[in-house]
């Protein structure tokens, strides 16, 4: 306890030096919020309460109010306070005479009072200490109290910093905003939605009424806000303009030394050739610039943690096929799964359903079994779950259609279609689903929906915060009614999406490039360009839309059976934006075809919206129309265009450069292989630039680590280089002659499961594959012929195309193999593991501890320091059943003496494996008798006063003694037997892991 605040004062020292001091005396000043506490400690007499504290603060602000940030640090300045108070009255208790005893000791009320400062939750009192929090509660259009606590943080923390580089102080500030906010709410825009942004305080210190704001508190910005402010203005000049000059330094760096040697055209030719691969190093410049310049900003969130209200009723739903039986209950598996994690009575769930393509007419649409399946599961969720808790569960099944361009019978538009259609019913426009389960009524005022694929998980309470998200006046979608476009706001949220931890132990594939896997519980924003910089982010067709405002934009805006990839679009008409701070979990294709095949498929898509390049686009009917989207979006999509260029040019380039570009093979390969680690080399450079600024060693080392992880990336997409080249070309060609020519088969498609299921059948895709080493031999042949010292220059990377089949088939084999029945060493070395961890509960849980375990124990002098956790109490339960389950004897039979290596535990005499040695080299020590721990475990208050060097050491015995900061700890559950053995070095502790420290 009084380590704690020993602790907080040396981690908020710096803080507490840049705020506002106060004299005390002729030659000493203190910061004024501690000498704030100390006051108040001493009117309260040392035993302090949240009501008092909250009253002292307040009459003290009458006169000068607090900083936000001396708010903030209101909790660490009462520990040292309540630490000073304890060691002044001990003082003048030791020169009284001796301590009574505990149990009459008049210290024991002041520190049961510290003891709660540690335990208590501030969040709930600080807020309403914060001098302008109340003036942001009198938003006029009512929002700010409804917000989260995040969200509301985020504005205090906005109007501090504004107020630190103003004229005005905090409170002025916030009352400029809020005079903003009250003028716009009497001069009301016709436009409802409009109206509720501009009278929202937020709209002032976020949106675009912080100019104004700016003006009247005379802000005066710090140098890295003028340059966010001048790239925020000139946000796509500076980006895509960037872009283009970089890229062109980058080429011209790699062609100069070929200028002087060799003719113009020739090497101009080398230079168009590198310019595309270039780009990508260009691109990551520009990112990473951005991203060290801009920070990363969550989007404002209304709190729904208690329940979505009437007016943003939700319907979850997942488009997808009907395949077969085993399939369609996994999704009604995971549909109850979603529904658990999300329950609340405005939050629904359906299925939004087809059934595979056939070419034949199909005749039992009426009957078909898989879809009474999926109607019978429906109605066996909604009986299993009744409308108390949660919502309701939907089945939506369309009929297929005959498609003269596909060929076959199909769901109209597929996946876009079901959404499209979904929005006509909900909107009681037009029903496109004869076959429908559920309670249809409660339907009838769904706002928004929230669409996901077959594999997306949707973690607990991450419906209720999208919701919350889309519903925050900033955030809600305006649409210019010329444009029919959203313009404000957003008409789609996208959420961060994660690798799940299943898809990614699958295969090597999915574990080395689906990063980071699992749901983060420590969610936070993270940075992305497009929504750092624009404001918009890109849709990746999972995430949350309003109805409403989708039809509005979308209905009858796109050509009929001519978009496969339409998130990207839509995302452009809607106004998509990121939110990265909430997190969606999806699946990871498990092997090398069904990758492909995902990025064959998007190829495909990117190209047939090429069109949206230009002035006029089509519409539903075919006519020209202007286009309305912005010119960032334009970008994106002539990005993805490039990008899928990227490949092909490269491998030209090699193939040119090894045989007839100016420079020479040796020269080319080189430069190929600096264009590909073009990226990896820019992120490398900022990497170790933010840890030089930082002076972080560890930043250091990671910018390395990350490095070496890029690297490895890279030489695999070198390996398969030409089967994605194969691939791209393919996919370019026959979108190009589809959308040019035929107009058919423009919605060939598969889904994920198809793409999985189908890992064993050849494709072309999988041709193109086994073409790599072909294409490797014929070029090595070729050069052999051409020059000798060319084929030498190309070797390295003509043998990595050559084995990209081997190195395709070692990332579809598990990550690691299943290991078989333990060896009797091993057995021998678990037990003896067990036993340890088994003797720490067993001697230190004990009648002393009320049978509650320490939280660790010194071995010099055997101190025990008691502090509980939750996971140590979680662990002491399981203690004894571990015990039995690893068949250890009772300590009774091994305590007598305590032997170093009782007889049921001796090793086997055969020599231990090498992975071991460093742990069974040596016996382990028994933890000390239980005699000499009860000698020692408990110390006295003065010598708690003496480790705090504030009051000589007195024999009397009352209180545990607090932990040495110095002294180094180690957990006993993870230790290794070094740390028990009598002959370590050092003071080493036996520690129980533990989370969350409660102390009793």
């Amino acid at each position: 306890m009084l380590e704690s605040a020993l602790i907080a004062g040396d981690n908020t020292a710096e803080s507490f030096a840049s705020l506002p001091h106060v004299r005390v005396d002729k030659d000493s000043e203190l910061p004024r919020a501690i000498n704030l506490t100390e006051g108040y400690l001493v009117a309260a007499r040392g035993i302090w309460s949240d009501e008092s504290l909250t009253v002292y603060v307040n009459q003290a602000q009458q006169r000068d109010a607090l900083l936000l940030e001396e708010i903030t640090v209101l909790p660490q300045a009462l520990k040292l306070a309540q630490l000073e108070y304890i060691l002044d009255r001990a003082e003048e208790a030791l020169a009284a005479g001796p301590l009574p005893p505990i149990e009459q000791s008049p210290f024991s009320a002041i520190l049961h009072s510290m003891r709660r400062l540690n335990q208590f939750e501030w969040r709930n009192v600080l807020e309403p200490l914060i001098a302008f929090d109340s003036i942001l509660r009198e938003d006029p259009a009512a929002v700010f109290a409804r917000m989260e606590d995040e969200t509301r943080h985020t504005y205090h923390m906005r109007v501090a910093e504004l107020a630190h580089y103003a004229d005005a102080s905090e409170v002025e500030t916030a009352q400029i905003a809020l005079n903003l906010a009250r003028n716009a709410a009497v001069t009301s825009d016709p436009d409802p939605r409009l109206a509720l942004r501009t009278r929202h305080i937020g709209y002032y210190l976020f949106a675009e009424g912080l100019p104004e704001l700016h003006r009247r508190i005379g802000y005066h910005p710090p140098p890295i806000e003028r340059i966010r402010s001048f790239l925020r203005r000139f946000n796509e000049d500076f980006y895509i303009l960037g872009i283009f000059t970089l890229s062109c330094l980058l080429i011209v760096a790699i062609i100069a030394p070929l200028v002087p040697h060799h003719a113009f055209w020739p090497v101009m030719v080398a230079l168009l050739l590198a310019l595309l691969p270039a780009t990508q190093g260009g691109v990551d410049l520009i990112n990473n610039t951005v991203t060290a310049l801009m920070h990363a900003e969550s989007l404002p969130k209304i709190d729904l943690s208690k329940g979505v209200p009437d007016d943003a009723i939700t319907l979850v739903v997942v488009p997808t096929l009907l395949l077969n039986e085993i399939q369609v209950r996994e999704l009604f598996d995971e549909l109850e799964a979603r529904y658990l994690s999300n329950q609340d009575p405005n939050i629904h769930f359906g299925l939004l359903t087809d059934l595979p393509d056939t070419k034949a007419r199909p005749l039992d649409e009426d009957s078909n079994p898989l879809a009474q399946l999926a109607a019978d599961c429906v109605d066996h969720l909604n009986a299993k779950y009744p409308r108390t808790k949660g919502g309701a569960f939907f089945l939506f099944h369309r009929y297929r259609v005959f498609n003269s361009r596909q060929g076959v019978w199909m769901g109209w538009e597929r996946k876009r279609g079901k959404l499209l259609d979904l929005n006509k019913f909900l909107l009681n426009e037009f029903d496109s689903f004869p076959l429908k389960a559920g309670p249809l009524e409660a339907l009838h005022h769904v706002r928004y929906v929230i669409t996901l694929d077959s594999d997306t998980q949707l973690p607990r309470g991450t419906a209720a915060r999208m919701v919350g998200t889309m519903a925050h006046p900033l955030n809600q979608a305006i649409v210019n009614p010329r444009l029919r476009i959203v313009t404000q706001g957003y008409g789609i949220l996208q959420p961060r999406v994660g690798v799940s931890v299943a898809s990614a132990s699958r295969s090597r594939l999915a574990s080395l490039y689906s990063g980071e896997t699992g749901f983060d519980i420590y969610t936070r924003a993270v940075s992305d360009v497009y929504q750092d910089l624009f404001g918009e982010g890109i849709f990746a067709g999972k995430g949350i839309y309003e109805v409403a405002v989708l039809h509005e934009v979308l209905d009858r805006r796109f050509p009929r059976n001519a978009l496969l990839s339409h998130d990207l679009i839509e995302g452009s008409y809607a106004r998509a934006g990121l939110v990265t701070d909430i997190e969606i979990i999806d699946d990871y294709p498990s092997h090398y075809s069904a990758h492909t095949r995902r990025k064959h498929r998007w190829v495909r898509g990117d190209w047939q919206i090429a069109r949206w390049l230009f002035s006029d686009v089509p519409d539903e009917s075919g006519k020209s129309v202007p286009n309305p989207i912005n010119t960032i979006s334009r970008w994106k999509i002539f990005d993805n265009l490039r990008r899928s260029l990227v490949e092909p040019v490269t491998f030209l380039l090699f193939l040119l450069g090894w045989f007839v570009l100016p420079g020479g093979a040796l020269y080319w390969t080189i430069a190929g292989l600096v264009l590909l680690l073009l990226p990896v080399l820019v992120q490398l450079g900022f990497n170790l630039g933010r840890a030089l600024l930082k002076l972080s060693f560890v930043g250091a080392r990671e910018g390395v680590l990350t490095f070496a992880t890029s690297f490895g990336f890279t030489m695999l997409n070198l390996t398969f280089l030409p089967h994605h080249m194969f691939l791209a070309i393919d996919a370019i060609v026959r979108s190009l002659s589809r959308t040019l020519v035929s107009g058919k088969h423009m919605l060939e498609w598969e889904t994920a499961a198809q793409a999985e299921s189908g890992g064993k059948s050849r494709t072309p895709l999988d041709i193109y594959l086994q073409l790599s080493p072909v294409a490797a031999v014929l070029i090595a042949v070729a050069l052999a012929f051409h020059s000798l010292w060319s084929l030498i220059a190309a070797a390295p990377v003509l043998v990595l195309w050559a084995i990209a089949p081997l190195v395709a088939i070692w990332l579809n084999s598990p990550p690691s193999r299943e290991e078989g029945p333990l060896t009797a060493e091993d057995t021998h070395f678990l037990q003896q593991q067990a036993l340890h961890i088994w003797r720490y509960f067993h001697d230190f849980g004990d009648e002393k501890n009320h049978w509650l375990i320490p939280d660790n124990v010194e071995e010099q002098n055997t101190v025990q320091i008691r502090k509980l956790s939750p996971t140590n109490l979680g662990m002491l339960f399981n203690s004894s059943p571990g015990r039995i389950r690893v068949r250890l004897p009772h300590p009774s039979s091994v305590r007598p003496g305590h032997p170093r290596n009782p007889h049921h535990l001796r090793p086997p005499r055969k020599a231990a494996r090498p992975h071991l040695q460093l742990v069974r080299h040596r016996n382990p020590a028994p933890h000390p008798a239980p005699h000499r721990l009860r000698s020692r475990q408990r110390q006295s208050f003065r010598l708690a006063l003496h480790a705090a060097h504030r009051c000589p050491r007195s024999p009397q015995a009352s209180h545990p003694q607090p932990r040495d900061l110095r002294r180094p700890e180690t957990n006993a559950a993870n230790t290794s037997q070094d740390d028990h053995h009598p002959n370590a070095s050092g003071t080493s502790s036996n520690r129980n892991p533990i989370s969350s420290p409660v102390h009793r």
